[in-house]
Order: C-alpha cells, then structure tokens, then sequence
C-alpha cells in the first residue's frame, strides 16, 4: 500500500468521474487539466449519460475500461464516492483522489469519512481527501488540480497543505515572482494518506530537495515527529502552522476537521525536528527558493551595501534587534575596501555607502563583495538598491543585469550569500524582473530577516547532527 502514493505522480491510466463541460465547475477544470497528460498515459472520462466529454469518448462504467485503473480522480457527490471507489477496486485502482467535500468537515460526513476509511483496509486503495483541491507534479507534467498550466514552472520545492485554496492562491502568486513549486498536493480531510506521508514520499524523491508545508493540526504527532527529524538531515523543512486560539481551533475543525494543538509542545518538537516555521506563509516560500539560490549561511556577521546612508542605517538596526551582528572592519579590510572606493564622501564602514560616490562604477560592487568575502570578517552580504536604477534609464539596467550575474557568480565559488534587498517590485523595475529569474530579491526587513533566521537555523541544526 505504501508504494501506490506513485500513482498520484506517475500514472499509467487515469479514470475521471464528474468530468464536466460546464464552465467554472471542479469537473470541467480538473478534468481538462488532466486530459494534457495523456501523451504520458491514458485518461478516461466515465460518464453513464453522455456519449462525449470535453470532446472526448466516454465510458459508461470503469468496468469499460481497457486496462486497469492506476489513479482515480472523484469529483462526485459525496453519497456517491464509496459506490465509485468499490467499481475501482474491481478495476485493481492503486489510487483516489477525491475533490469531493462532505466528509469529516461536517457531522452528517463523519459516517461517510470512516467508511472510507474501511474501503482503504479493504481494497489497498490510497485516497487522497477527501474535500482536497487536488495536485500536481511537474516532473511528469501531470496537473490534477484547477490551476491553469500557465501557472506552473518546475522547482525542486514540494508545497504540502491542508488548505487547497492557499495552494492555489502561493502558485499564481508565486508565477510572476519566479518563486513556483514544482510539486503539489491539497492533503484534505486526511480519511487515509497524511502530511507525514508525502512528507515521507517526498524526502524519498530525488527531484524533490526542499518541502514546504502548510499545516493547521496533526494526526500522529510522534510519527510525524520521527519523520521530519529524519527528513531535515537531507531536505530542509519549512513550516507555516496556524495559531492556538479558540478561534483558530474552531476555524480548522469546520475546514478540515484538524485539532490544532499547544503551541509550546508544537514548537518545541519542530525545533527537535530541525524543522523551520515562519511567521508569514509567503515567507515560506522565498525561504524556500532562499535554500536553493544561496550557499549556508554560516554565521551571523553581516556586512551591509547600500545607495545612500538612509537604508543601511535601516538595516543595521532591524538586523540587530534580530540578533544578527553588523560588525566594524578591521583597519586592515577598511583600508582595501578605500583602495577601491576612492572618493572622499564614500564611507567604507560597515555599512559601506556605495551612494556617496561622484560616479556610479557598478564594476566596484563586484571587487567589494570580493574583498569582502575573502577577508573572512563577514558571513554574508546585504546590497539594498540593486534593481532601483532600471526606472532612471535603460543603461542602468544593462549595469544591474551585470553585477546581478557577476553576484551570482561570486556567491558561487565562494560560497558565501549574497542577499539583494529593495522595496521595488516585479511590478516598479525591470531589472528586478530579470534578476528574480536567477536570484531572490528580498522586499521587506520582515522578509529578509525570516530568511536569515531560517537559513542559519538550518544551517546550525545540520552543523550538529
């Protein structure tokens, strides 16, 4: 049983039960996302009174079928699932996604939920659901879930949630920002696969190197425990779990039906797990794209670069209170860092005033970083403004999509981060567009500041394990 999780991200044959062509329906979403994965496998729509679906031939039972069913997706009216699922079992189905809600979210469901649970002991089938908003895997192109494909872009970060809809909400939000998941899956009402499954799946998948989640309760909170600790030695975690207030408590119980626990024993065991929780469910993701795009960081000394004194002052002083460190240079780097940066009104303290030279040289940014990282007094590297110069002029954004790529490069061989802060967006500034493409570009305190938690966090958890 273990082995048919598979089948929800490779299967050879897929049957669809609810299909629809009625526009803005699960039916007609699901179903036509699904029918483009039929170049890696055969897709069948079951359907007793139409002849055709979504332009396609339909088949008046599974039992129809010429083959055996790898994956069934159900997206019928909850009275009607477990008769759907017993005809899949007799078509040897490995796996069931149901989209259908009605089950443990309610009290008239909960009959429904453990004979569910009976049909997964009886058959061998694994559900997924049900009330889930479905999945996808873009390592075999198959998208079973209601987000149109211009959405998606392959990542090596897996998105595990009890809340389908944030799925969908982080992958459109995500698109534009180059921070996508390449795999996805809504865990539902959990009747029978669980977030400590896929979690376990996913740390056995080598297209996967980074697992994101979001949770609002546990069930079997000491095997998931066990897991994660496992998993957190190969794979980092990144966690986004609701609060403990009774309002929350009874929010997730009419969703998916989830206990949400204390507080001090849930974060007292995702520390013992090496697991990283963020306080913003967007800064997840970054973090996330933030284990991919940078080298460890390794330590807490951060040295600060920035177009006029106003924004490392600002810095300077969020990253303090954060408890990271913002050290003076040694008179020896000081005076190196005054051989390259020549004018009088440059400071070549900590931070260091790119924006108080006649000339903007942006060739100097890269000679710095290198100065820098090489004298082994810093960490890692902040630059603000960097992608602030594309709105002045078109020659501003050539320079910034040079020292982005040199950055890079830098980052690279040395091994030491760089992180590239601004308030501009996708939306203000070209270059960032560009640079985002590559490399992360962090648009808050908040955000870069969470991310500095979380990669030392990581780094300082696998240090000692």
């Amino acid at each position: 049983m273990e082995n048919n999780i598979k089948y929800f991200f490779k299967p050879k044959s897929i049957a669809i039960f609810g299909a629809s062509d009625k526009n803005f329906t699960w039916g007609n979403w699901v179903g036509t996302n699904l029918l483009s994965y039929k170049s890696q496998g055969n897709v069948y729509i079951i359907n007793p009174n139409h002849d055709h679906v979504l332009g396609e031939k339909t088949f008046k039972k599974v039992a129809d079928l010429p083959e055996d069913v790898d994956l069934a997706m159900i997206i019928v009216p909850a009275p009607k699932v477990i008769p759907t699922l017993e005809e899949c079992a007799a078509k040897n189905a490995k796996a069931a996604t149901i989209i259908s809600a009605g089950f443990s979210e309610t009290i008239e469901g909960k009959k429904l939920r453990e004979e569910l649970k009976h049909v997964v002991k009886e058959t061998g089938i694994r559900l997924q659901g049900p009330n889930c908003a479905g999945f996808y895997n873009l390592a075999t192109n198959i998208n079973a879930c209601p987000l149109p494909p211009r959405f998606l872009k392959e990542s090596p970060i897996a998105f595990v949630t009890q809340s389908g809809f944030i799925g969908n909400t982080l992958t459109i939000w995500g698109r534009r920002r180059n921070l996508t998941f390449g795999k996805y899956i809504s865990v539902g009402n959990e009747a029978d696969l669980t977030v400590t499954d896929y979690l376990e799946y996913f740390s056995e998948d080598p297209t996967t190197q980074v697992i994101m989640l979001y949770l609002e309760g546990l069930h079997q909170g000491r095997r998931f425990f066990n897991v994660a600790k496992k998993v957190a030695k190969e794979k980092p975690i990144v966690i986004w779990k609701t609060s403990e207030t009774s309002a929350v408590r009874r929010a997730a119980l009419s969703h998916t039906a989830h206990l949400v626990g204390s507080k001090q024993v849930f974060d007292g065991l995702i520390k013992q797990a090496g697991i990283i929780r963020v306080s913003r469910l967007e800064h997840g993701v970054t973090l996330s794209h933030a284990f991919l795009r940078h080298p460890p960081l390794q330590g807490k000394r951060l040295a600060i670069m920035m177009f006029g004194a106003g924004w490392g002052i600002l810095l300077t002083d969020a990253l303090s209170n954060a408890g990271f460190e913002v050290p003076r240079f040694s008179f020896e780097l000081e005076a190196r860092l005054k051989d390259v940066l020549s004018c009088y009104r440059a400071s070549v303290k900590n931070p260091i005033d790119f924006g108080a030279a006649d000339t903007m040289d942006f060739s100097l940014m890269i000679k710095i970083t290198k100065i820098l990282f090489e004298s082994g007094e810093v960490d890692g590297f902040i630059i603000a403004n960097i992608g602030e110069y594309s709105p002045f002029d078109e020659l501003g954004e050539i320079f910034e999509m040079q020292v982005a790529r040199s950055l890079n490069r830098i980052e690279k061989k040395l091994q030491k981060p760089v992180f590239l802060f601004s308030l501009l967006t996708v939306a203000d500034s070209q270059s960032i567009t560009k640079i985002k493409k590559k490399m992360n570009v962090y648009h808050s305190m908040d955000e870069l500041i969470e991310t500095l938690n979380g990669l030392w966090t990581h780094f300082q958890w696998r240090a000692g394990h």
